[in-house]
């Protein structure tokens, strides 16, 4: 009886999507940890600046369509939904065009660049983000769709075989960073071709685009895209400023703390995957009572979750550091950031639920408001506490600083547009933590 509730409880989208997470986040630690391990610490460097370039560029096209894919499709009727899916394809097609034609003049000033690592993105970013089309819109729409089994099966595809190649290429002594961006390409057309076959990459839909909901995504990913790059930005800001006034040396120290934060994103994100639909689709069917719901629900249930978790993680800081690192970082400064940022962690999900609450009721343009705030507050600040502390704890401070502020414009923002308090949302965490305790747990005592 209890193994027959517990596979019940496994086939439910919340489990498959805390099960993606946890699998996409455990992948990429442990793909971190071998390239640590394998790759020069010059080639290393060259890899992150790849993979770094990447996503700031991709986030153009990301940033612009994501949002607006999942806003529009979810919830929408089916012909409705083939407009959406088709239209987002075209514009898709076009920022992947834009970008390869940037690239083309590019590679002709090659030979009068002396950094390797911009030689490779210049090489290789345009090859990989064609490859790389069908496998991200297959995903955003799988999460639309809330097909959390398959999103867990591309993932465990993708994620695997980058593995399995990497491992291929230390045990035969081949492990460099040519030989890893091959891998890299060879993993993604795999996966863009098995997105394409199942038809989870939807372009079949491409004839059903339109020009009135190509503009209608349009208005509204000029918004969500200027915040995705500051995002990106806000997220990096950090690691260039280490890198460019501390030195480089002290980049994978605070990189380590950052990395260590998987444990609080991992049910933050597991979570979001299947709120955001949700959220989309009862604003889209004029059910903002059932949108308050939702919001309360989700982000009070994980505020009250991760204390425990951001407690435990204070308290074996160091050990989880050494785990990550080994014994180069015991010592440095990399625990403590850890703590502190898990104690501001307690907040995010109330941060995180009501900043994408504002794309939902068509308020993107605060979203992007709210992050050129936060990235204006981390630059200036990281400037002066760098000056001050002359450490990372002035890096640190900054990131406190900005993040709270930001926190607060998403609230208060919101609340113009929903009626809803912290109360409410500690309220609604507390019944539904309890709803569960009774549903599942005591049910199978």
């Amino acid at each position: 009886m209890i193994i027959e509730q517990i596979k019940q409880q496994l086939k439910k989208k919340h489990f498959l999507s805390l099960g993606s997470s946890i699998f996409m986040s455990g992948a990429g630690m442990l793909t971190f940890v071998l390239l640590l391990r394998s790759l020069k610490l010059e080639e290393m460097g060259y890899w992150i600046f790849f993979q770094t370039s990447f996503t700031l560029l991709d986030t153009f096209r990301a940033g612009f369509l994501q949002t607006a894919l999942i806003k529009f499709y979810a919830g929408a009727e089916v012909n409705r939904a083939k407009e959406v899916l088709g239209s987002i394809w075209g514009i898709a097609l076009l920022i992947t065009l834009f970008w390869v034609i940037i690239t083309i003049p590019a590679l002709f000033m090659i030979p009068s660049i002396d950094d390797e690592s911009i030689k490779i993105v210049i090489k290789w970013f345009a090859i990989r983000f064609i490859i790389t089309l069908p496998s991200s819109l297959s995903a955003w729409q799988l999460q639309s769709d809330q097909r959390f089994d398959k999103l867990l099966l591309l993932s465990f595809v993708t994620q695997g075989s980058f593995i399995v190649s990497i491992v291929i290429l230390m045990l035969t002594d081949s492990m460099n960073i040519m030989n890893l961006i091959f891998a890299d390409l060879i993993v993604a057309s795999m996966v863009t071709t098995m997105c394409i076959v199942s038809g989870w990459s939807g372009i079949k839909y491409l004839r059903s685009q339109t020009k009135a909901c190509m503009l209608e995504v349009y208005n509204f990913g000029k918004f969500s895209i200027g915040t995705s790059i500051s995002s990106n930005l806000l997220r990096n800001s950090d690691v260039f400023m280490i890198n460019f006034f501390l030195g480089s040396a002290l980049v994978p120290v605070y990189n380590a703390a950052q990395r260590l934060m998987e444990v609080i994103e991992i049910p933050l994100r597991s979570v979001l995957v299947i709120a955001i639909p949700e959220l989309s689709a009862a604003f889209n069917q004029k059910k903002i009572e059932d949108l308050l719901f939702y919001l309360r629900k989700y982000s009070g249930m994980l505020t009250l979750a991760l204390i425990p978790v951001s407690l435990l993680g204070i308290v074996f800081a160091d050990y989880l550091i050494l785990l990550l690192g080994g014994g180069k970082y015991v010592g440095t400064d990399a625990a403590n950031i850890f703590r502190v940022f898990l104690a501001l962690s307690i907040i995010y999900p109330i941060d995180r639920f009501t900043g994408v609450s504002l794309d939902i009721v068509h308020q993107p343009k605060r979203n992007l408001i709210k992050v050129i705030i936060m990235l204006t507050i981390n630059v200036v600040v990281n400037y002066i506490g760098i000056l001050i502390f002359k450490d990372l704890y002035g890096i640190v401070l900054s990131s406190v600083i900005a993040f709270l502020v930001g926190a607060l414009y998403s609230y208060f923002s919101l609340k113009k547009f929903l009626d809803f308090t912290l109360m409410e949302i500690l309220q609604t965490g507390v019944y539904e933590l309890k709803y569960l305790y009774f549903r599942f747990i005591k049910r199978s005592v």
